[in-house]
This record gives C-alpha cells, sequence and structure tokens, in this order.
C-alpha cells in the first residue's frame, strides 16, 4: 500500500493533473456502465479530448521522456479501437450477439491517447482479469451464471486504463 503514496510523491505537477482528471473521467465511466451497461460519448469524448489537450499544450500523455506525433497518436488510437472493434466482429461472428458495445470500443480508442498501442494489452488484460473475477465471485455467491446475462466490461476496462497509465509514468521514471 506504500508504494501509492511514494509514486504519487515522484509524479511531476502537469502528471498529477492528469492523473487526477482522467481518474475522475474513468470514475463516471465504470460508474455509468455499472449502472446502465453503456459509456457516454460525453465521457469517452472528455478522456479523448484531455489526452489530445495536453498533447496540444506539450505534454504528451502516454510518454514522459518523449513526445509523439500526431500520426503516432492516430496509429494508436486506431489499433487500440480497432483491436476491440475486431474482437466485436468476431465475437458477432461465432456466437450471433454482440460481446461488446460501442462505448467499450470508443472507451479503447480513447485509451491509445494515454497508454499507446504498446500498453493496451495490459489494460484489457487487467479487465479481462477483473471481469473474469467478478463472474466467479457472483457465481459463487449466486450460482449459476446465465449465458445471456452482461458484464459491464467498461466497468472493468476504465480502471484498468488508469492502472496502465499510473505503472508507466512510474517505469518512465526510474
Amino acid at each position: 500500500m506504500a508504494a501509492l503514496p511514494i509514486g504519487l510523491a515522484t509524479l511531476q505537477g502537469p502528471q498529477i493533473l492528469l492523473l487526477m482528471l482522467l481518474a475522475g473521467c474513468v470514475t463516471r465511466i465504470a460508474l455509468q456502465d455499472w449502472r446502465s451497461l453503456r459509456v457516454s460519448d460525453f465521457m469517452n469524448g472528455m478522456v479523448a479530448v484531455i489526452g489530445i489537450g495536453a498533447w496540444f499544450v506539450g505534454i504528451d500523455p502516454a510518454r514522459v521522456d518523449a513526445s509523439r506525433t500526431f500520426l503516432e497518436i492516430v496509429r494508436d488510437v486506431t489499433l487500440t479501437g480497432g483491436a476491440l472493434l475486431l474482437v466485436r466482429a468476431l465475437y458477432f461472428r461465432l456466437r450471433g450477439i454482440e460481446g461488446l458495445g460501442l462505448g467499450d470500443i470508443k472507451l479503447g480508442a480513447a485509451a491509445g491517447i494515454w497508454i499507446g498501442w504498446e500498453d493496451f494489452a495490459l489494460a484489457v488484460f487487467g479487465a479481462a482479469l477483473g471481469a473474469l473475477l467478478f463472474v466467479l465471485g457472483s457465481t459463487m455467491k449466486h450460482g449459476h451464471w446465465s449465458a445471456g446475462r452482461r458484464i459491464p466490461f467498461a466497468s472493468f476496462l476504465a480502471p484498468a486504463i488508469l492502472g496502465a497509465w499510473y505503472l508507466g509514468q512510474q517505469l518512465a521514471a526510474v
């Protein structure tokens, strides 16, 4: 537990501001998805606008030591959102139902601005692990998990993006 306050002490002023803004957005997204199984375009847009806004003023949210070009950010957004869009399409083809909502995909695209494509797998892994543990816990408590029951995936993906961003900031400071 001591690692979090120590890690926070290593962040610079702009990084602390970005942490607070991203934490506020992902908290709202997670709660919104948990309650309604929806992520608003407004909140996904806020994540993207804050990230791009920081980049425009010279603070690349994904890189402490160097700045990406705008085309590299477009690449990251395309790869992260595109990866989830591909999962959605493949799942629909295999099962005939939508496994991911478009809000999840837009959140994945916005994540590309904050963590880049390189760290996106870590965020998806963390989100998937959290969702699996939720299903396991719910199944142990309530019994059967029906095949049609939906999981609020953005409730797990949003905090995982924050965690991947924070970890990236800490690793860059080492």
